[in-house]
């Protein structure tokens, strides 16, 4: 198994260098860098499925607790993301947008990963699944929670601010427990090939979604006005602004799934 964590250090570390992060320039408002926030919309609502069907799946007991635990402290942080879209657009999110044109990669990415969940596997291989989500979700909220920081949003922001980061790290324990016992297995040739097509199969679809995103942040935006921002709201809301109806943006029609995506 140490030759799994191995591979996901390694594919973290190529993670850390793509474009899309390269894009996210300082010099610029932070409703133009941030705005393939909102973009993110159907994965981080679908991540809250992934974590529960992967952890129900599991069979052994000492896996399975790992695994719950993890979810549970995973649970209402898709409420700070609707809440971050808020301050940065001033407005809510509707259903037709996250089925848009827009919202294609998103949503491809998010079927292929969500489809690894039901692949027949072992229990171990679950668990790899979820630290190959989290060496993700390390590398991205490091970036965002930067960019907010600099630009003095910290204050409004915690889906994407060192709000989330500090949170993240009071639960590295269980990941490190995870890790601990990961690496006290053996695993037979087989499954450790099985262990790295799975790790290399989320990271392209990690990918994907963040080629798709990369479009919205190259995209000329026009600045929101300070009066359009609503007042700061207490560190301690959990309000859910939830989802409303809203005139479906004319479309030109979906484009076809991504090549990357099929053969997954």
């Amino acid at each position: 198994m140490k030759v799994v964590l191995e591979h996901i250090a390694a594919r973290q570390a190529v993670f850390a260098s793509h474009p899309f992060f390269e894009d996210l320039k300082l010099d610029r408002p932070v409703e133009q860098i941030m705005a393939f926030a909102p973009r993110l919309a159907f994965w981080v609502m679908t991540f809250q499925d992934v974590l529960r069907l992967n952890a129900h799946f599991i069979t052994d007991p000492s896996l399975k607790r790992l695994a719950i635990q993890h979810r549970s402290e995973e649970v209402g942080h898709d409420r700070w993301f609707f809440e971050d879209i808020q301050e940065l657009t001033g407005k809510q999110l509707s259903v037709s947008a996250l089925f848009g044109r827009a919202h294609t990669a998103t949503r491809d990415a998010t079927y292929a990963l969500i489809s690894e969940v039901y692949r027949p596997m072992d229990d171990r291989l679950r668990i790899v699944l979820v630290l190959t989500m989290e060496a993700t979700s390390h590398i991205f909220f490091g970036r965002t929670s930067i960019i907010v920081s600099t630009k003095g949003c910290g204050q409004r922001l915690r889906y994407f601010s060192d709000f989330h980061v500090q949170v993240e790290q009071q639960h590295e324990v269980f990941e490190e427990e995870m890790e601990r016992r990961l690496r006290s297995l053996e695993l037979t040739d087989e499954l450790r090939t099985q262990a790295t097509g799975l790790v290399d199969r989320a990271y392209a679809a990690f990918d994907l979604m963040l080629q798709g995103l990369r479009t919205e942040i190259n995209a000329p935006v026009e600045p929101l006005m300070p009066s359009r921002l609503p007042e700061p709201r207490s560190a301690a809301s959990t309000s859910f602004p939830g989802v409303s109806p809203a005139k479906e943006e004319p479309q030109t029609g979906e484009s076809e799934p991504h090549p990357h995506i099929l053969a997954v």
